[in-house]
């Protein structure tokens, strides 16, 4: 893991994976180090020369000055200091989640850098500006679980997340949290593999519990990419699970739309993580668009 200095005596923590275009690869949360992503890097490591960058608050980077800078806005910012810190000229941004979320509003705010765009999973929408199409779909997917026999446990916690979030002070309650919950996040979590990938992700589960507290405390219920998308001039690809219970069809179709030169990719059978569901039709989704 290497460092690099930021403005303000602060730093950033990242570790680069692969040769080829830079990447900025951008991971989800908000809160959690990228270290979750190398299997995504390492899917792509003979094209993209990926930039696994720590957002600010997470592993040895530092935390931003002002808890509303954990909004995407503040977040893409960040990712610019930390491109002009290391030297990079034109970069791709690759994000996961809420890093695609992130990736997407780097892309609008900084269209003279950015070459291509890959959006994983993203979501433009919160909670309390649409609660149709998109939370209709979420609950499905969330029932599709219901005869698990980890189901009720997990839809406990999720459906106290943002109480709990909120009135914890322990880091650790969060990646538990996330921990019980990672099951939902995925089409197929009971498939063999899955398990096995499920365990090495939770591995990587290290929060930053001030960007927890950031996103339940309103971020998150409010987010609105809409006024951004039409900003984004590079190629953008959005990619999403048709199964993925947060991010799925009803978030990526509308997403996609706003976006004047764009792919849009829907996995079938896949949850919220391709690079763990469907690895063999997201590498050729994105290598086809890098193409």
């Amino acid at each position: 893991m290497a460092t690099v200095s930021l403005p303000g005596g602060r730093q950033a923590s990242y570790e680069i994976v692969g040769q080829g275009k830079p990447t900025l690869m951008l991971p989800g949360g908000p809160g959690f180090a990228a270290s979750y992503m190398r299997p995504d890097a390492e899917l792509f490591a003979g094209e993209l020369q990926s930039f696994l960058i720590d957002p600010h608050g997470s592993g040895e980077s530092s935390p931003p000055p002002d808890p509303a800078a954990y909004s995407p806005e503040g977040h893409a910012r960040f990712y610019e200091e930390v491109r002009r810190g290391l030297g990079l000229d034109s970069v791709c941004v690759m994000g996961h989640s809420f890093g695609a979320t992130t990736a997407l509003t780097y892309a609008a705010l900084y269209p003279s850098v950015v070459e291509r765009c890959i959006a994983v999973a993203a979501f433009g929408i919160g909670i309390d500006l649409d609660a149709g199409d998109a939370s209709a779909e979420g609950e499905a997917m969330l029932a599709r679980h219901a005869a698990a026999p980890w189901y009720e446990e997990a839809r406990v916690v999720m459906d106290q997340w943002t109480e709990r979030i909120l009135a914890t002070n322990d880091p650790s309650e969060m990646e538990k949290m996330m921990a019980t919950v990672l099951p939902f996040y995925m089409g197929y979590p009971d498939r063999p593999d899955v398990v096995v990938a499920l365990a090495e992700f939770r591995q990587h589960l290290k929060a930053d519990l001030a960007a927890g507290k950031a996103w339940e405390g309103g971020l998150y219920q409010t987010i609105d990419l809409r006024p951004l998308l039409a900003r984004i001039s590079c190629p953008t690809l959005v990619v999403a699970g048709e199964l993925d219970f947060i991010s799925g069809p009803a978030q990526a179709r509308p997403i996609a739309a706003a976006i004047s030169n764009v792919q849009l990719r829907l996995i079938p059978d896949c949850g919220h993580s391709p690079s763990i569901e469907a690895r063999t039709a997201y590498r050729r989704a994105v290598l086809d668009f890098l193409a």
